[in-house]
């Protein structure tokens, strides 16, 4: 019996997709990025709706550092499905490591607004409000990931760099 929602051609496709995920699963396992590409580009080819194909060969790519394709993958994640939380907080990651700091400060503040963390996302942002040299809000996310997490060392670093810079700017202590 099709699960509901598939049609017969559909069901069949993602079976035969399974087949690469496979394959990608071990490759990743193998710590082989290229496999997990080559493996999930299949599986994309066959089943071009699944979201956790563009996830795997995402971070496949980020790993390889080839930040551009798993951008791609990612921003393709969200075409998909536009409320998907995971690939704007995953995609703002990409971006500011490519010095992308607008767009990385855009989806990880969708993701903040949406569920109210979690930490890593307010250190990024945070992080990329430091970039910007705006250290007031830069501190106001820095404070918010350490209520999550107190015992972050690099939000504790990162809080105290926020500080000292205000501090040097004449704005006095926080």
């Amino acid at each position: 019996m099709v699960p509901e929602g598939f049609t017969m051609r559909s069901f069949i496709n993602w079976v035969h997709s399974l087949a690469y995920v496979v394959k990608g699963a071990h490759a990743w396992r193998r710590g082989d990025d290229d496999g997990v590409i080559e493996n999930y580009s299949a599986a994309i080819e066959i089943s071009p709706e699944d979201l956790d194909y563009y996830y795997a060969r995402g971070h496949a790519y980020w790993h390889k550092r080839e930040l551009g394709l798993a951008v791609a993958d990612f921003t393709r994640a969200i075409d998909l499905n536009p409320g998907d939380l995971y690939a704007h907080f995953v995609r703002g990651a990409i971006y500011r490591e490519k010095g992308y700091i607008p767009q990385a400060i855009s989806d990880l503040s969708l993701v903040i607004e949406e569920e109210q963390g979690p930490a890593l996302a307010y250190y990024l942002r945070a992080s990329c409000q430091a970039e910007n040299k705006d250290y007031d809000l830069a501190l106001e996310d820095v404070n918010a990931a350490l209520e999550l997490e107190p015992h972050s060392a690099k939000a504790l670093e990162l809080k105290a760099e926020c500080e000292g810079q205000l501090v040097g700017c004449g704005e006095g202590e926080r």
